[in-house]
C-alpha cells in the first residue's frame, strides 16, 4: 500500500487513488483576499454605494493587502499544521483497513504539504501567535512529528517510542515550568479560557500521536477538518473587518466666524491636496475640507482595544505575541488633546 504523507510506497497507485485535477482551485485563490478587501471597504463606508466608490477610488490596494496580510498571517499555520496532523491521523488509523477511502480529499490535502512547509508553519506560529496560544502550537506540532515518524519509521520501535511519548512528556513538563506564574495568575483569577489553554495542549499532545479506532477515524479527522474549513473563512472576516486601512488623523480647522472656537475633525484621511482634504469619520461620514482652513494636523496612535485578561508571564501579557514582545515599543507621547477632538490651543 502507498505512503501518501511520506511519498514513499511499494505499489503505485490505483485509478482510484489518482489526485482529481484541481487545477481550478488556483484561479479562486486569489479571490478570497479580492473579497476579503472588499468586504472592508464596504464596512467602512456603512454600506454607502457612493462612500464605497469613494474608498475604492483613493485607497492603496498595497495598504490594504498589507493591512490584511498582518491581521491574517496566524491563520496560516494553523491551517497548515492542523490539515497535516489530521490527515496523518486519518492514514495512521485506518492503514491496512480495506474500508478506508485512500482518495479522501483530507489525505490528498496533507500529502500536497511537504515538510519544509510544516517547519516554516511552525516557525511562523511561533513568532506571530499570542503568548496564550503557544501550547497549542506546542501541541500540533509534536502531534505531526509523532505521526510522521510512525507513518515513515513503523518498525524502529525505539523512534517511535522516543518521538511519540517521551518527547511530548518531557516537553510538556517544560512548557508548565516555564508557564507556571502566568497559570498560577490565571487561576487565582478564575480565568477559565486562558487557564484551558495554558495548561490542556501540553497533557494531550502525547495522545494525539497514536491511532484512533478505525470506525470513528474517517468522522473524527474528517469533521474536524470540515469546522475549520467552515469557520475559518468568517473568523478572518472578522478580523479583517477591524483591521485599520486608511492613517487616524485629528485636523484643526480655522473657526467660521469670530465667535465661533476652532473645530477639530478627527477621522481617517481619505486623500488630500492643495485645495480639498477629504476626511472619512469614525461615524462613516465623508467630510471635505477646504485646505485654506487648515491650521494644524496630527497623526493619532491606534486606539488600542481593552485587553481580555491580565495575566502576563513576567511583564509579558498573554495577549501579546512574540513578534510584538521582540520588537521596538512605541514611541511614549503625551496624548494630544486633538486626538480627543479638543483644540490645541
Amino acid at each position: 500500500m502507498p505512503d501518501p504523507l511520506s511519498g514513499i510506497g511499494r505499489t503505485k497507485r490505483t485509478s482510484r487513488e489518482q489526485p482529481r485535477n484541481q487545477e481550478w482551485l488556483l484561479a479562486l485563490l486569489p479571490a478570497f483576499p479580492l473579497l476579503l478587501l472588499t468586504m472592508r471597504l464596504w464596512y467602512a463606508s456603512r454600506q454607502d454605494t457612493q462612500t464605497l466608490l469613494l474608498l475604492v477610488q483613493n485607497v492603496s490596494p498595497l495598504g490594504l493587502l498589507t493591512a490584511v496580510l498582518l491581521t491574517t498571517v496566524w491563520i496560516l499555520p494553523a491551517l497548515v499544521l492542523s490539515g497535516r496532523m489530521l490527515g496523518a491521523l486519518y492514514w495512521i488509523s485506518t492503514r491496512g483497513w480495506t474500508g478506508a477511502d485512500r482518495s479522501s480529499w483530507l489525505l490528498r490535502a496533507a500529502e500536497r504539504l511537504p515538510g519544509w512547509v510544516v517547519v516554516l508553519a511552525v516557525v511562523v506560529g511561533l513568532v506571530s501567535w499570542e503568548l496564550r496560544f503557544l501550547p497549542t502550537l506546542e501541541m500540533l506540532a509534536l502531534a505531526t512529528a509523532g505521526l510522521t515518524v510512525r507513518d515513515r519509521f513503523p518498525g524502529r520501535r525505539t523512534l517511535r517510542v522516543a518521538v511519540c511519548y517521551v518527547l511530548p512528556a518531557v516537553a510538556a513538563v517544560l512548557v508548565y515550568a516555564a508557564l507556571w506564574p502566568a497559570i498560577g495568575q490565571a487561576v487565582a483569577a478564575r480565568d477559565v479560557t486562558t487557564s484551558i489553554l495554558l495548561l490542556l495542549p501540553p497533557g494531550i499532545a502525547g495522545l494525539l500521536t497514536g491511532p484512533v479506532p478505525r470506525v470513528l477515524a474517517r468522522l473524527l479527522t474528517h469533521g474536524l477538518a470540515v469546522v475549520v474549513a467552515v469557520f475559518t473563512p468568517f473568523l478572518v472576516g472578522v478580523v479583517v473587518m477591524k483591521a485599520p486601512i486608511l492613517p487616524l488623523t485629528a485636523f484643526q480647522m480655522t473657526a467660521d466666524g469670530e465667535r465661533d472656537a476652532p473645530r477639530v475633525l478627527v477621522g481617517y484621511l481619505v486623500t488630500s491636496d492643495d485645495q480639498m482634504v477629504t476626511v472619512l469619520g469614525r461615524d462613516g461620514q465623508v467630510n471635505f475640507v477646504r485646505g485654506d482652513r487648515l491650521e494644524s494636523k496630527v497623526l493619532c496612535p491606534d486606539p488600542d482595544e481593552a485587553p481580555v485578561t491580565w495575566v502576563n508571564l513576567h511583564g509579558w501579557y498573554v495577549e501579546k505575541n512574540v513578534l510584538s514582545w521582540l520588537a521596538p515599543a512605541p514611541l511614549q507621547t503625551p496624548a494630544d488633546p486633538r486626538c480627543q477632538g479638543r483644540s490645541a490651543d
